[in-house]
């Protein structure tokens, strides 16, 4: 099999090891977590708590916060990185509704830092 992939140009890529900067990780751990607390103190704040379903992004938004927090403090890995930040989600998908605009640079805000750290830091792609 390994011939035909190789003729097809179908060769599967092996797994080359990372080694995270785990300084750099933390940094960016720390504005992930500081930014969900933030549009979660805002969500409280200005929008009513009486909607469950609102109150339920709330308390997920402090709980990713909570999980950023526990990363950065011990020895994060790139597969518990990963893990958390997949779990963020914008919390409105199309235009901010009339009334929340102070949400938006929020939500901006999350999503960065959650995008940041999916990518690979220069150096942190080891070779086998």
């Amino acid at each position: 099999m390994s011939f035909l992939r190789k003729l097809f140009g179908r060769e599967e890529p092996e797994d080359v090891p990372v080694n995270l900067d785990v300084e750099r990780r933390k940094e960016q751990l720390h504005r992930l977590e500081r930014a969900l607390d933030a549009l979660a103190a805002e969500m409280r704040a200005d929008h009513t708590t009486n909607d469950p379903a609102w109150r339920e992004r709330v308390n997920e938004y402090s709980r990713l916060a909570g999980d950023a927090m526990n990363l950065r403090r011990g020895t994060p890995t790139r597969e518990s990185v990963l893990d958390l930040v997949f779990e963020v989600r914008p919390l409105f998908t199309g235009p901010i509704p009339e009334g929340m605009e102070k949400c938006g640079p929020l939500q901006q805000e999350v999503m960065a830092a959650a995008a940041e750290l999916r990518e690979l830091l220069p150096g942190e792609k080891g070779s086998k």
